[in-house]
């Protein structure tokens, strides 16, 4: 018996690895971060950054499951957050840019029409942070302006300095279409489902509007992000 279960599984396994393809993914990923209670005190707009990776396929027939291992930076824009009593603010920006080490596992479900394929799918995905850096730039009412940007020394004061704040996990749903068995391009919606910030935000102590900013970073660390990603995949 177990000399036909060992038989069995090896048919499967290679099976799956005759029909298994390689290739390398990318494209753009567009972030929206909730942060509904701070809506009076500016503006939140969504910021469009980009993925890329390694895509690998393992065709079943009618399904097929397709890991990646992709660098997928996500993150948010606040601007134009009103000035407090002390200080006249005119504009105030500031850019949070997270990269994530991803490993999304696509389960599709498709037709085979000959020389395309068109599918569904649903993609739950862990991650890591790996890289974070923020921008900010201020003009006042009198014209003054000033751009700073993160350095290595406060880049992680946004996300916290645990490895447990830096983790990520989600889920995604989509559509696709495969080209000749080796383009692939498929579009999908994404739900962050844990925190994209955490720590404390004190990163802005030095400026004249930290108490307006600081408040509304604070803010965000209880919010969930999603976005849509666009991408293209090459297969060999």
């Amino acid at each position: 018996m177990k000399k036909i279960f060992a038989v069995l599984a090896s048919l499967v396994l290679g099976a799956v690895a005759a029909n298994a393809q390689v290739g390398i993914i990318a494209g753009v990923t567009s972030t929206t971060t909730d942060i509904s209670a701070a809506q009076e005190a500016l503006k939140a707009g969504d910021i469009t950054l980009y993925h890329i990776g390694l895509t690998s396929k393992f065709d079943l027939g009618a399904i097929a499951i397709q890991p990646s291992l992709i660098y997928n930076v996500k993150g948010t824009q606040l601007s134009e957050v009103k000035g407090t009593e002390d200080v006249d603010l005119t504009k105030y920006k500031a850019d949070f840019k997270t990269g994530f080490l991803e490993l999304p596992v696509q389960l599709q479900v498709g037709l085979n029409l000959g020389g395309f394929r068109p599918y569904v799918f649903a993609e739950p995905f862990v991650g890591i942070a790996i890289t974070n850096e923020f921008s900010k730039s201020f003009e006042t009412a009198i014209g003054t302006e000033t751009t700073e940007k993160s350095d290595a020394s406060t880049q992680w004061d946004n996300i916290g300095s645990d490895i447990k704040d830096r983790l990520e996990y989600g889920v995604g749903a989509g559509v696709g279409i495969d080209l000749l068995n080796s383009l692939q391009i498929s579009v999908r919606y994404y739900w962050n489902m844990g925190q994209l910030y955490e720590g404390d935000s004190t990163r802005f102590k030095d400026d004249t509007a930290a108490s307006a900013v600081n408040g509304l970073i604070d803010t965000m660390k209880n919010q969930k992000c999603t976005g849509i990603m666009a991408s293209v995949a090459f297969f060999f």
